[in-house]
């Protein structure tokens, strides 16, 4: 049995190593994607919620990792059984082979038989077969050595799992790496020393997504479709796109999964299209009330026509200066001042008008639907002990999404008493801003630092502690300081 077991599992390998090649190399399936995808699409809530709050933004990649142990199991114990039945291994892969395209395919929003894939249809089943045929293979040659070689040991077993087990938690780590959205210290203010860029570099911008693998669309092929509750629905090109009026804004993004004094949020230089421009040339009906946005990766989500007709919100080709790139939603996407990232929909593919209120990818899943910012305050310096009676700066960054930030407070004794820091103008209306606060500890000891930020209107940023589901995480971030 621990013979069959082990080929079993050489037959997955191979067949788990086609798949991914055939992914990144023209766009086919890749069965743990997709398992991942209905797992991250009908995962409830309350399951949801201890998951991130154990692992973060890394929850999708340890799932995704399972995904791939699981496939790596089910094949392996299919193999297994279809070894001891001689001419039924192709039939049973081929068997299985039919389930995913007509199920898991499907399921995992690729549509029939893969035709939403990159590959299309005839190169996802291609694909499969391929294969299934290399698996099938193996199993063959293996079946056929079963009846003349000797046993292995369980040492050869367990070695042939430890492949497994390793290949598996490089993929883990690697996507670890790649999501984790590291900030780079910089000197601003030139007597601060260690706050973010006014600017995040775009190799520094957080990035979230519904995604194991970000969809690769090519700006040639690209189009923008508005349709839906409009007089003159059309289609737009990139080049089409990039050729109409442009304006250049500097806007902050902000993921509703924050936590306080969290760093998914950054601040860029944008440029595109006016979003009211566009509704303008398709002549909006008068009954629509709702934007829908859709994205090539099967993400939806919308946000009021009343929003959509602000000036501050375009439809964007460009990022820092530069075309943007996959990671950030290339070749376009859209930015909405306001209201969190989720609804800065990427990869953008449509623009519907719609005379209902449409909940999208996420909202359908317990989050918010207006998805407003929530006032935050960071601290990010000092970043060490200091020192009794030398001077120091503490500093962050403040945000209240087009609300803007007038003040920031600071407590340097746990909240019993605060002082105003210096707030450096923000770049647009849109934008967080840097501040910072001079301090000299007079003796040591240990000293919690709070922070709190004070809206253009006055409203000073609520205390309450909350976590981000369902419309964004609340409260004053605090850290504690050592003097020595």
């Amino acid at each position: 049995m621990l013979r069959r077991v082990s080929l079993a599992l050489v037959a997955s390998l191979v067949l788990t190593a086609f798949t991914a090649l055939g992914r990144f190399a023209w766009g086919g399936p890749f069965p743990p994607e997709q398992m991942a995808e209905i797992l991250f699409a009908n995962i409830p809530v309350w399951a949801f919620t201890p998951l991130f709050r154990l692992f973060g933004l890394g929850s999708k990649y340890w799932a995704f990792a399972g995904m791939v142990g699981l496939h790596l199991v089910l094949w392996s114990v299919a193999g297994g059984w279809l070894l001891g039945r001689g001419g039924w291994t192709m039939l049973g892969g081929l068997l299985v082979l039919l389930g995913f395209t007509l199920i898991l395919l499907p399921l995992g929003g690729d549509g029939w038989f893969g035709t939403a894939l990159p590959s299309g249809p005839l190169g996802a089943v291609l694909t499969l077969v391929v294969a299934v045929a290399l698996y099938g293979g193996v199993l063959v040659l293996a079946h056929r050595r079963d009846g003349r070689a000797a046993a292995p040991d369980r040492r050869g077993f367990l070695r042939t799992v430890g492949l497994a087990a390793a290949a598996t938690a490089g993929l883990t780590l690697a996507g670890g790496l790649w999501a984790r959205a590291a900030r780079a210290a910089e000197d601003l203010w030139k007597a601060v020393i260690g706050l973010p860029p006014e600017i995040t570099p775009v190799g520094k911008f957080y990035t979230v997504s519904k995604n194991v693998f970000d969809p690769p669309v090519k700006a040639e092929r690209w189009s923008l479709e508005v349709k839906g509750l409009v007089d003159r629905p059309y289609k737009l090109t990139y080049e089409e796109l990039k050729g109409l009026p442009s304006v250049a804004q500097p806007a902050t993004l902000m993921c509703i999964s924050n936590e306080v004094g969290g760093d998914l949020i950054g601040n860029a230089q944008w440029r595109g299209v006016r979003l009211k421009d566009l509704l303008a040339k398709a002549g909006i009906k008068p009954n629509a009330v709702e934007v829908i946005l859709r994205a090539a990766d099967g993400y939806s989500d919308s946000f009021p026509l009343k929003k959509a007709l602000e000036d501050g919100v375009l439809v964007v080709y460009e990022m820092n200066g530069q075309p943007l790139v996959r990671q950030h939603g290339a070749p376009a996407r859209v930015i909405v001042p306001g209201i969190y990232g989720m609804k800065n929909v990427k990869w953008v593919t449509s623009v519907e008008l719609a005379d209902y209120d449409y909940k999208g990818y996420w909202e359908v899943r317990g989050w918010s639907d207006e998805a407003i910012y929530k006032t935050m305050s960071r601290i990010d310096v000092p970043a060490g002990p200091l020192k009794a009676g030398e001077r120091a700066w503490v500093g962050g960054v403040a945000f209240a999404g087009d609300r803007g930030i007038r003040d920031v407070e600071v407590s340097v004794d746990g909240g019993k008493t605060w002082q105003k820091a210096s707030v450096k103008p923000p770049l647009g209306p849109f934008t967080w801003v840097l501040w910072a606060l001079p301090w000299t500890p007079p003796a040591p000891g240990a000293y919690t630092v709070k922070a709190r930020a004070v809206e253009k209107n006055g409203a000073v940023q609520t205390s309450e502690v909350r976590p981000p589901l369902p419309d964004g995480s609340s409260g004053w971030h605090a850290a504690t300081i050592h003097v020595s």
